[in-house]
């Protein structure tokens, strides 16, 4: 059995959103340096960009942090292509933080089988499962694979993810990751923030 932190139950307090929106980012970024801030043992923020603003706007927040930005893989939108220009991830980097692009946890090899043949494999039926919480929170259930795969975030603590619907940030949870391989020892600890209308 892993090692988990051990929180107060007063200290994680759950911020609901009246409906997803991409306005809700500073208020998100609001929310977890709170959050952060009375949890001082969390080391790692891991948050979702397509084109990069999120991701700089957490990346400067929380300068004193492990920042790992999770972009869409190439060919998600277009072959060969990525949605973060060089200029952007320049900039991440250039903050100190970690530009991870690689294969969505969720989609790969079953998005592929889906798309040719369309037979829902194990891994999106789990995405569309996550999604009854809201995109948010399939996504922040991803990225924390994503990031633990490739070796930046910690199986064995908390870490805080960020993401949202479409654009912006609309979601936080605390989450101790996993592997993919180990996907049922993936830990939705608690929710920072989420929208109830999605």
């Amino acid at each position: 059995m892993r090692a988990s932190a051990q929180y107060h139950p007063m200290d994680i307090r759950t911020v609901y959103f009246e409906r997803a929106s991409p306005e809700h980012t500073d208020r998100v970024i609001s929310v977890v340096g709170d959050f952060m801030s009375r949890n001082k043992t969390i080391e790692h923020v891991v948050v979702a960009t397509t084109e990069g603003s999120t991701g700089l706007s957490v990346a400067r927040a929380f300068q004193d942090k492990k920042v790992i930005v999770v972009t869409h893989s190439y060919g998600f939108a277009a072959p060969g292509e990525n949605e973060l220009s060089d200029e952007v991830r320049r900039q991440l980097q250039e903050l100190g933080a970690h530009v991870l692009t690689t294969t969505h946890a969720f989609a790969g090899v079953s998005r592929g089988i889906r798309k040719a043949l369309g037979t829902y494999m194990t891994a999106e039926l789990l995405a569309v499962v996550y999604r009854t919480f809201g995109q948010g929170t399939k996504v922040v259930a991803e990225i924390a694979m994503m990031a633990a795969d490739s070796g930046l975030v910690p199986v064995d603590r908390d870490v805080v993810c960020i993401a949202g619907t479409g654009r912006g940030a609309d979601t936080s949870w605390l989450v101790q990751p996993a592997y993919t391989s180990n996907f049922p020892e993936l830990k939705m600890r608690a929710c920072l923030c989420k929208p109830l209308g999605f």
